[in-house]
């Protein structure tokens, strides 16, 4: 392995900057707060998350229909 110039990986580097890379990207806000949907499959929401496990992270994904979470709500 020295020979070759290999050897293990003993740790990770440490990040140069503060918060870490590039700015994030803020999507533009077409929806501008307007919940009443009047037809489906018009407005869909969506957001995702991660849990941690004692088998590793867990990464959840929610996929909604505004129309029919809306029209559920009042039941």
């Amino acid at each position: 392995m020295r020979n070759e110039g290999i050897r293990s990986q003993t740790g990770y580097a440490r990040h140069k900057y503060k918060n870490g890379g590039a700015p994030s990207v803020v999507a533009p806000n077409h929806f501008q707060r307007q919940f009443d949907v009047i037809e489906p499959n018009k407005v869909w929401v969506t957001d995702i998350t991660y849990l941690r496990t004692y088998e590793g992270w867990l990464y959840l994904a929610v996929v909604i229909d505004l129309f029919h979470a809306r029209s559920s709500v009042g039941r």
